[in-house]
């Protein structure tokens, strides 16, 4: 993702949907939050197990990963060097 400028709100929201590499795993870019320069990623896998509202195991969900883009400050943190794009 060396490309893309993380301070162009409208170009990181391209990026929702697009399938990355990240720690050699493929993830999809499942949404943006700005305000808190944050990347959520959702594993291709089901391998998370999720609880029901009384802490009871539930049922099998992708895994999760919220990545911090940038700082509070808007200095960005590095991570999207270590994002690969799978489809261009």
């Amino acid at each position: 993702m060396h490309n893309f400028d993380i301070h162009d709100i409208s170009q990181m929201l391209g990026l929702i949907g697009r399938q990355v590499r990240y720690l050699d795993e493929t993830y999809e870019i499942a949404d943006l939050l700005p305000e808190e320069g944050v990347l959520v990623l959702i594993a291709e896998t089901v391998d998370a197990l999720q609880e029901d509202s009384y802490g009871r195991p539930h049922r099998l969900v992708p895994r999760q990963l919220s990545l911090r883009y940038r700082d509070a400050t808007g200095v960005p943190t590095g991570i999207h060097l270590e994002l690969h794009l799978l489809d261009g």
